[in-house]
């Protein structure tokens, strides 16, 4: 009896541990599906927002899409990406006015300038008012989801800002960018469902029995959908499984009960890993393994609420964005996930590595000495001199690093240090890029007076005070001038004489150099229309990849009435290898109005001479650092003899820049240069200057 008593009892203590082992489970399987399709839809929209940041973050978006309008750059870099390559069915570029100025909708350039809340619903709007009110420092981009009828969108509207301080937004409302996909079928399979067991499917009528939901809200907590699915219950599956048997043999149960807690067991460990992946998947970046931002911030956090002193390495790739164009964004996140793993090991406590954006990485370290710092941030420019291998290709890219501290107890927020290691970063890159800055509020001066620069700047070219000057370029044969070169000047009211190497950059990298240019362009074509005399002007790189560079030079020529075939547009080498076939292009529409090509700065970059031959230009330029050593030198010479030669093979004749001294004047005539340019046959001059020097009968100079 006794026995009997005790397998009873044990009996009926296994079977009412195995109805609370099951239920258990049970609850567990739904805690851990709940947090599977919250993750999803989390990343989802971390995805949307991934894939829009990069194109509205942008400098180049800012100087095409908000400061003047390019249509051909919009089709070029935003619908085949964003609309063929990550699939979303509308990508829309909206004014200040909320008026779509570029749409590319289900695959193609859609020119029906219809109202996004049409497309996608009226819980957008909510999305654009908020991506407005942000400053543009403060990453101003959402997302969320929004319906528009009986079709529900996944959209992310970011406002049109600037990556760097070199681009700055025009007054007004911010323009903003945006994309959104329908939510079907098969955008719930690409969620990942499936391969955790669960069949998603959008909540159209009431919820089933045994079914599970998850609300999809749009801007403001509006519900305006859910994700629903039938639950899993595998304790549940279990006790029906087992039951029968256990009723039937309640000792064969007995002995079996070890089996069944043991197997009761393993499936909460397994559900207990389950749930540890889905918290991991949501602190860190698919991609590379790292930590992600909101990991970072957390941390970040947490280090202030203790008062622990901090440092933060805030990292950006230089190079990437260029190698990412030219080799395609598969090729990128390869980059991206060997870039991760070339980082030293840290292993202080609380110390953590993050990717924080498409190819910025933070270093979070802990109570560390200075010094300490600074050699760590050597040894990690140490670790990307290496070349990166893609497709068989070796890519060198650099990485600037920006250093920011916190002592604790100062009131320091994340977002104020994230600022400064991110400003230092900036000031990294400034002074050439891979090399490392630590933040000191100077920085802060320095951005200010490059703003007021730029804006000053920005006002001289619109009142037309930007002057130009000329300098002559002789014959060769008998020191006739037979050509003058323009150079922009500008004097500051405040400043004075602001040098070209300044102020150029400012233009170039503040959007500011298109006008600039066309302006010199101008005062050139004018001035000189009446020498008789040809006309050089240099062409930036930002100038010449404009995609309305044609026109402006015709409009310029109409309106001055300068003949093309007097005016030489000078174009640096180094800029027209990275795209030889688009820069043939470009070449060809200025050759065919009647302007010669002159290839500037010949020898300082790497063309071969089957460029020289497919791209045509007219004549070459030594560049002057050759002529400077011609005289010193033989082996400078020898290179100068060589490049005359090359220029003669090609019947293209050679004009030497930077000619001083009456010796190198001589040596470069001899090595058979056509054209002679420097300081010895006279300085750059104001343009009445140089009709006065023009109008002496058979001037010869030097």
């Amino acid at each position: 009896m006794p026995i009997a008593l005790l397998i009873g009892t044990s009996f009926s203590f296994i079977f009412v541990m195995l109805l609370h082992l099951t239920h258990v489970q049970d609850k567990m399987e739904q805690t851990r599906e709940i947090e599977i399709v919250q993750t999803a839809v989390r990343n989802a929209a971390e995805m949307v927002v991934h894939d829009l940041r990069d194109y509205a973050m942008w400098d180049e978006a800012v100087l095409h899409l908000v400061q003047r309008f390019d249509s051909g750059w919009a089709d070029d870099n935003l619908g085949p990406y964003l609309g063929n390559t990550r699939g979303y069915e509308y990508v829309i570029v909206v004014d200040g006015q909320d008026r779509p100025i570029y749409a590319y909708s289900k695959g193609r350039r859609d020119r029906s300038g219809a109202d996004p809340r049409t497309l996608i619903g009226p819980a957008f709007a909510h999305s654009l008012d908020a991506v407005r009110k942000m400053p543009a420092s403060s990453d101003p981009i959402v997302s969320g989801f929004s319906r528009a009828g009986d079709t529900l969108y996944i959209y992310s509207v970011a406002a049109i800002v600037p990556l760097t301080s070199k681009v700055q937004l025009p007054p007004g409302r911010p323009y903003a960018m945006i994309v959104a996909t329908e939510v079907n079928a098969a955008f719930l399979a690409g969620m990942g469902g499936e391969s955790h067991g669960l069949g998603y499917r959008l909540l159209t009528g009431a919820l089933p029995e045994g079914w599970h939901q998850v609300p999809l809200h749009g801007a403001g907590g509006s519900r305006v959908g859910a994700l629903a699915w039938a639950m899993q219950k595998p304790g549940t599956a279990l006790r029906h499984d087992i039951l029968p048997a256990f009723l039937i043999v309640g000792i064969v149960a007995l002995l079996a009960a070890g089996m069944i807690l043991g197997r009761a067991r393993r499936a909460v460990d397994a559900l207990q890993l389950s749930e540890t992946r889905a918290q991991h998947l949501a602190y860190h970046d698919t991609l590379t393994g790292l930590c992600n931002r909101r990991a970072m911030l957390d941390r970040l956090d947490a280090c202030f609420g203790a008062g622990t002193p901090v440092t933060l390495l805030y990292m950006d790739l230089d190079g990437f964005k260029e190698t990412n164009d030219v080799y395609g964004h598969g090729a990128g996140d390869e980059l991206l996930r060997e870039a991760a793993a070339r980082f030293p090991m840290i292993g202080g406590d609380g110390e953590l590595l993050a990717r924080v954006g498409g190819d910025e990485f933070a270093m979070l370290l802990i109570d560390r000495e200075i010094g300490v710092v600074e050699r760590l941030a050597d040894t990690i420019i140490e670790a990307f001199r290496a070349p990166f291998v893609v497709g068989g290709y070796g890519v060198s890219l650099g990485i600037s690093i920006g250093v920011a501290e916190s002592r604790g107890g100062d009131n320091d927020t994340a977002e104020k240090v994230i600022y400064r290691s991110d400003a230092a970063m900036y000031a990294a890159k400034a002074a050439g890029k891979n090399c490392w800055r630590v933040y000191d509020p100077s920085l802060d001066t320095g951005r200010d007076t490059r703003k007021r620069m730029e804006r000053d700047l920005r006002a001289a070219i619109q009142r037309d005070e930007i002057g130009v000057v000329f300098q002559p370029i002789v014959s060769a044969r008998d020191h006739q001038i037979v050509c003058v070169e323009a150079l922009a000047r500008w004097s500051h009211a405040e400043h004075g004489m602001i040098a070209p190497d300044i102020f150029i950059p400012i233009a170039e990298q503040s959007g500011l150099i298109i006008a600039l240019g066309r302006s010199v362009l101008a005062t050139s074509c004018s001035e000189a229309l009446h020498w008789g005399v040809d006309v050089a002007v240099n062409l930036s790189p930002a100038q010449f990849w404009d995609r309305g560079l044609a026109r402006t030079v015709r409009d310029v020529l109409d309106e001055t009435g300068f003949p093309a075939h007097r005016l030489e547009l000078e174009i640096t080498e180094s800029y027209l290898l990275r795209r030889p076939e688009a820069a043939r292009e470009i070449l060809e529409q200025l050759r065919a109005m009647g302007v010669r090509i002159a290839l500037d700065d010949f020898g300082t970059g790497f063309a071969s001479i089957g460029y020289l031959r497919r791209l045509s230009f007219d004549s070459i330029k030594i560049d002057k650092s050759f002529i400077a050593q011609a005289a010193l030198r033989q082996k400078a010479a020898d290179m100068a003899r060589a490049i005359v030669a090359i220029g003669d093979a090609l019947d293209l004749p050679v004009t030497a820049e930077g000619v001083e001294t009456a010796e190198q004047a001589m040596i470069m005539r001899r090595a058979g240069c056509a054209r002679l340019q420097g300081w010895l046959f006279g300085r750059p001059m104001p343009g009445a200057e140089m009709t006065a020097w023009l109008a002496e009968p058979h001037r010869a100079v030097g």
